[in-house]
């Protein structure tokens, strides 16, 4: 599987019907902690657009404890330097389920 493209993967999880975790159908790259210290810039944008109370109470920690999770810039404008992730902007229910406290389901439904 490390050696698949993307699209590979894509197809595979449609062959197979299994359902991938919300985030990764947002537009997400990668997942771990949702404010994780290893995310890029498009992730913090979508993460200030899918949660802005909780980004800004992160801003207001950083700012507090003068430090910032990158070294050569602040989370505003780390956020600032990417579009939103399209999937995610045109899928509410989506940016809601990534938000949820509720299991996930593990795979797609029959049509």
């Amino acid at each position: 599987m490390h050696a698949w493209s993307e699209a590979e993967v894509w197809d595979n999880l449609r062959r197979w019907r299994v359902m991938p975790a919300y985030p990764y159908q947002a537009g997400f790259s990668r997942l771990s902690c949702a404010f994780c210290i290893f995310g890029n810039a498009d992730q913090f944008a979508i993460l200030k657009w899918m949660d802005a109370n909780r980004f800004a109470k992160l801003v207001r920690y950083k700012k507090n404890f003068g430090c910032t999770i990158k070294r050569d810039r602040g989370l505003e404008q780390l956020s600032s330097e990417e579009p939103i992730y399209q999937a995610a902007r045109s899928r509410p229910e989506l940016v809601a389920a990534c938000l949820s406290d509720r299991p996930l389901p593990t795979a797609l439904t029959q049509d």
